[in-house]
C-alpha cells in the first residue's frame, strides 16, 4: 500500500470541497449519467428504471410468438421455446418485483430506451435475444430484434461509456478551478476522439468480463484497469491499449488501496438504502467521483516521479497545475477586444417589437440587423467563458494538448443560442416538434404493443405538448438564457405547470386521462412525475442550445414566401383537427387510460403505464 489512513482522509477532505465548490454541476451531471444508465444504478432504481431497452421492444413481439406457439404445441403436444425463455426470466422479473416493492414504485420508462447494461439484465437480454431469433419464424422479428440490439450495443459504447470519461473529466477540472462550465459535457466531441474512447472503454469492459470467469482474478483486473477512464479524460487521443497498458502499471501498488477505499464507503450504502437513494443523489455520487479524482492525481504524480512506463502520454499539465498570466494573457489576448466593445443593440424596434424582441426572444421576421445581433450576441457569450479561463478561474482551453486539434469550427461551433426567432420559424417549430413527438411515441407503442396505435387526443400526425412545451421554453425563458443552470430548473417548473395543466383541462374537458404516473416515484396526482421532470430539464438544455438554433437555421434557409404558404395550411389543418377532436377526442386502445363514470379501478387500462411523457 502507497496510501495510509491519513492520506485517505485528506482526499475524502479535499473530495468534499470540490463538491461544494461545483455542487449543481456535478449534481446534474450525475443525474443524466443516471438517466441514460452510465452510471450509479442506485439512482437509477430510485425513478423505477428496470428494464433494458432489447426487453421492451421485445416484450410486444413475445406476447405474438408465445401466442403462436401456444397453438402449435395444443396441435402437435411438443414444447416450446417460449418456456425456456419464461424459465430464464422468471428469476429476474421476480428480483424485479422484489426492488419495486423496497423503492416504493412500480412504473418508470427511461431504461426502457436507455439502459441496457446498468440494470443488470444484460445477460438475460442477450440470451432471449438468441432464443427469439432461433424460435421466431417471423423474418421481420429477427430483423427488428438484430437491429435493437445493435442499437442497444452501440448506446452503450458510444453514449454511457463515453459519457462515463466525461464526468471524471469534470471532477479532475473542479480540483483545481473553480469553475468548470457546462460545455464540458461535450468534451469528448470537442475532442474529436468519440470512436478512440469508446474503443478503450469497451476493451476496459472485455478484460472485466473475462477475469469474471476466474472470480479470484477479477478484483485484481477490476482495480488494475480502475483508473483507465480517468486516463482517457486527460489524454482523450491515447489509444485504447496504450489506456489499458497505463493504467495497470499505475496501479501497481495501489490496488489494496483503492480497495480498502470502497469498504470505508460502505456507510453511505447503507444510508443510500436508508434515504431510499436520495443521499446518493445529493452528494454521495460526486463525492465518489472526486475521491477517485484525488486517488487518480496520487497515482498519477507516482507515475510521473518515477517513470513509470507510458507515463509519457500523462500529458495535460494545466490539469493539475495553474498557468501563468502571462501564459494565459498571450493565448487569450482577443478576448480583452472583444468584451472591450460595446454591446450591440437592434435598431429601430420600439413599443411592442423592443419588448418581444428583448424580454420574449421574438421578432416579426429576421433582418440583416438582426443577423448582426446574433453575431455580437455570440461572441460576447463565447468570450465571456472564455474570460473565466483568462481569469484563472476555469480550465485554460487554449492551453490543452487537443485544443490545436479540435479549435471551434463546424457547425455546431457557429450555432447562436442569444438570438430571436421570428415568427415564421415559431409556427414551423410547433409543427416539427408535435409532429417529432407523434412519431416518436407512435414508434415506441409500436415497439411496445406490436400495432399502430394513434398517439394523442387529436387525430393528425402530431403531439400538441411536445411543440407548446418546446415554444413555450424558446419564449418564457428567454431571459435565462444566459445561465443554463437556471434554465435547467425553470424548464422543470414550467413544463411540469404545462403538464400538469394539461392533464387536468383533458380530464375535464373529455372524461378521459391520456397519462398516468401512478407508481413512479414522486408523482403528484399522477399527473407529473419527477422522472418525467428530469427529463424536461435536461432536454430543455439540448432544445435550447442546440436542436432550436439548428432548425432556425435550416428554416431561415427557406425563402419566407415559399414558407408561408406551408405553415398556413398546416395551421388550417391543426385547426380544423382542434375543432373535430373536441367533438370526436381520439380514444380507444393504447391511447387512454380510462373515462369519466366509471370505476377507475375496474375498467379496461388500455394504455401501459410507462408512458414516456404525457401525450396530448
Amino acid at each position: 500500500m502507497l496510501i495510509d489512513a491519513k492520506t485517505r482522509r485528506g482526499f475524502k477532505k479535499t473530495a468534499k470541497v470540490n463538491v461544494g465548490r461545483h455542487y449543481f454541476i456535478f449534481i446534474l451531471m450525475c443525474l443524466f449519467a443516471a438517466l441514460i444508465g452510465a452510471e450509479f444504478s442506485t439512482s437509477d432504481n430510485l425513478f423505477g428504471v428496470r428494464t433494458d431497452p432489447v426487453s421492451a421492444i421485445f416484450n410486444g413481439y413475445e406476447e405474438a410468438v408465445i401466442e403462436q406457439e401456444e397453438q402449435a404445441a395444443t396441435l402437435t403436444g411438443s414444447s416450446t421455446v417460449t418456456e425456456v425463455l419464461q424459465d430464464l426470466t422468471q428469476t429476474i422479473q421476480l428480483e424485479d418485483e422484489k426492488k419495486s416493492e423496497i423503492f416504493a414504485r412500480s412504473a418508470g420508462t427511461i431504461n426502457q430506451i436507455l439502459d441496457i447494461f446498468a440494470s443488470g439484465t444484460a445477460a438475460s437480454t442477450i440470451s432471449s435475444a438468441v432464443l427469439n431469433i432461433v424460435g421466431s419464424e417471423s423474418v421481420a422479428d429477427r430483423i427488428m430484434i438484430i437491429l435493437a440490439s445493435a442499437v442497444a450495443i452501440a448506446f452503450w459504447m458510444f453514449v454511457q461509456l463515453v459519457f462515463m470519461v466525461v464526468m471524471r473529466r469534470m471532477t479532475l477540472e473542479g480540483r483545481l478551478y473553480k469553475t468548470v462550465p457546462i460545455s464540458r459535457f461535450i468534451f469528448v466531441s470537442r475532442s474529436k476522439s468519440w470512436l478512440r474512447v469508446a474503443l478503450a472503454m469497451a476493451l476496459q469492459t472485455v478484460f472485466e468480463v473475462i477475469a469474471l470467469a476466474t472470480i479470484i482474478g477479477f478484483p485484481i483486473v477490476y482495480y488494475g484497469l480502475f483508473m483507465v477512464p480517468f486516463v482517457i479524460a486527460e489524454n482523450p487521443k491515447i489509444k485504447p491499449w496504450q489506456a489499458i497498458k497505463l493504467s495497470w502499471n499505475m496501479s501497481k501498488g495501489y490496488k489494496m488501496d483503492l480497495f480498502i477505499n470502497d469498504l470505508t464507503m460502505f456507510g453511505w450504502r447503507i444510508l443510500s438504502v436508508i434515504t431510499v437513494g436520495l443521499t446518493d443523489i445529493f452528494f454521495c455520487n460526486p463525492y465518489k467521483l472526486c475521491v477517485y479524482s484525488e486517488f487518480y492525481a496520487s497515482m498519477r504524480k507516482h507515475a510521473i516521479d518515477n517513470n513509470v512506463s507510458g507515463s509519457e502520454l500523462l500529458n495535460d499539465r494545466y490539469l493539475f497545475e495553474r498557468a501563468d498570466f502571462a501564459r494565459l494573457k498571450g493565448a487569450y489576448s482577443e478576448a480583452v477586444n472583444v468584451l472591450a466593445t460595446p454591446e450591440y443593440e437592434l435598431q429601430g424596434l420600439t413599443g411592442a417589437k423592443k419588448f418581444f424582441a428583448e424580454h420574449l426572444g421574438v421578432v416579426l421576421w429576421n433582418t440583416e440587423d438582426e443577423m448582426k445581433y446574433e453575431e455580437n450576441q455570440a461572441s460576447r457569450q463565447r468570450y465571456i467563458t472564455i474570460k473565466d479561463e483568462l481569469d484563472g478561474i476555469s480550465y485554460p482551453t487554449k492551453l490543452s494538448p487537443w485544443y490545436g486539434i479540435s479549435g471551434k469550427s463546424g457547425r455546431f461551433a457557429s450555432l447562436h443560442y442569444m438570438r430571436h426567432y421570428s415568427v415564421l420559424s415559431l409556427v414551423m417549430m410547433f409543427f416539427i416538434y408535435s409532429g417529432f413527438g407523434w412519431v416518436w411515441e407512435v414508434f415506441y407503442y409500436y415497439m411496445l404493443q406490436g400495432h399502430y396505435i394513434n398517439r394523442g387526443v387529436l387525430h393528425g400526425p402530431w403531439l400538441p405538448i411536445y411543440g407548446a412545451g418546446g415554444l413555450a421554453i424558446l419564449i418564457f425563458l428567454f431571459p435565462l438564457r444566459k445561465s443554463p443552470s437556471k434554465h435547467f430548473f425553470a424548464t422543470m417548473g414550467l413544463c411540469g405547470a404545462l403538464e400538469y395543466g394539461t392533464s387536468v383541462y383533458l380530464e375535464y374537458a373529455f372524461g378521459a386521462q391520456w397519462w398516468n404516473y401512478d407508481g413512479f416515484f414522486l408523482n403528484l396526482n399522477g399527473r407529473i412525475c419527477a422522472e418525467g421532470l428530469l427529463i424536461f430539464g435536461v432536454a430543455g438544455l439540448a432544445f435550447i442550445y442546440l436542436l432550436s438554433p439548428l432548425i432556425d437555421d435550416a428554416v431561415r434557409k427557406i425563402k419566407p414566401m415559399k414558407l408561408l404558404p406551408v405553415a398556413v395550411v398546416l395551421v388550417a389543418a391543426f385547426s380544423v383537427d382542434l375543432v373535430y377532436s373536441k367533438i370526436n377526442p381520439n380514444k380507444g386502445d393504447g391511447i387512454t387510460d380510462g373515462f369519466a363514470g366509471e370505476n377507475h379501478a375496474a375498467v379496461e387500462t388500455v394504455q401501459t403505464e410507462e408512458t414516456p411523457t404525457g401525450s396530448v
